[in-house]
């Protein structure tokens, strides 16, 4: 992805018409080199609420036109990006490959005292890995143990690195910190697209907490669920024997002495860590992990994307 010197955050879009609102689709896709059929341009439409009709149209209008969009064997991209077809098709063979350990993990994870919610997301919730990627988890906990969850959850990806699988728990929030802090485009794709393992109620309360999303993805209101045949693919696991270690770990933690716990956690690895750096933040009730700035830096490169369109774009 590369940026430009004069970077402004994407503002929610409005007044957009259709045509407008597949380029931005296809342009922001193209940021991570990922063509999009017409139901996944409809889907993640920005900011314009359309039928899956009207949408197939628009994008006919602007592969007509030959100046914004090209269509090749079903997928949409930017002029010129034909080949990322192949590289989407590469990856997705990859992510195949991967998600029966995400499950397995996640529902590992899920089991893990006061954890609520496990989800994929990141770029093996797209299908868009290449080999060796880690599996990144947006965790939800309970209250006043999310520090506690993270410091088993460290341990969980010791065991799971000798598995030769790279956990990356690297977003957990506890149930009163459901609305996101980061409200913008970025944000709201990693929540519309983000596919949970356990906890639907969770995830449901999430996705209605953070109704703001939709103003940038309207049609993006129904969750992505993993096919049925990932679900019966994931290894088994010994679920209950984990289950009723979880109830008596809850039992003892439940205590004082777990708040005590959570917080003396919290405040060792904050001083450990030492000043956040990217995008990462830490808090009583929060634990976000990203070093890379990779929300900052897609969200530049989709600018450059805009602007290199320009008056090609509707």
């Amino acid at each position: 992805m590369t940026t430009g010197s004069a970077f402004v955050l994407p503002e929610p879009p409005s007044h957009l018409s259709i045509e407008q609102a597949v380029v931005r689709s296809v342009a922001y896709a193209d940021v991570f080199e990922y063509p999009l059929q017409a139901a996944e341009v409809h889907r993640y439409l920005h900011g314009t609420s359309a039928t899956l009709e009207e949408t197939v149209g628009a994008l006919a209008a602007c592969v007509a036109s030959r100046n914004a969009i090209r269509c090749t064997d079903g997928y949409y991209t930017l002029p010129g990006k034909e080949e990322l077809i192949a590289v989407r098709r590469r990856r997705a063979a990859h992510a195949s490959a991967l998600w029966p350990a995400a499950l397995k993990y996640g529902r590992l994870i899920a089991e893990l005292p006061f954890v609520r919610m496990v989800a994929v997301t990141g770029s093996l919730a797209w299908d868009n890995v290449e080999r060796g990627a880690d599996i990144d988890y947006l965790i939800v906990t309970e209250p006043d143990r999310l520090w506690v969850c993270r410091w088993l959850l460290a341990a969980l990806g010791r065991v799971a690195r000798r598995d030769g699988v790279l956990l990356c728990p690297n977003y957990m929030v506890s149930e009163r910190a459901l609305v996101l802090a980061e409200r913008n485009l970025y944000g709201a794709y990693e929540l519309t697209r983000m596919v949970p393992i356990t906890g639907l109620d969770m995830h449901d309360r999430l996705l209605r907490a953070n109704r703001w999303a939709l103003t940038y993805l309207p049609n993006a209101v129904e969750p992505a669920r993993p096919p049925v045949s990932q679900v019966s693919e994931a290894p088994p696991w010994p679920t209950r024997a984990l289950a009723s270690m979880a109830r008596l770990g809850e039992k003892s933690l439940r205590s004082p002495l777990g708040m005590v716990l959570d917080r003396w956690e919290m405040h060792y690895r904050i001083r450990k860590r030492g000043v956040p750096q990217g995008e990462t933040s830490y808090g009583v009730d929060w634990y976000k992990s990203h070093l890379r700035g990779h929300r900052q830096r897609a969200l530049a490169a989709f600018s450059d994307r805009l602007r290199a369109l320009g008056a090609h774009a509707p």
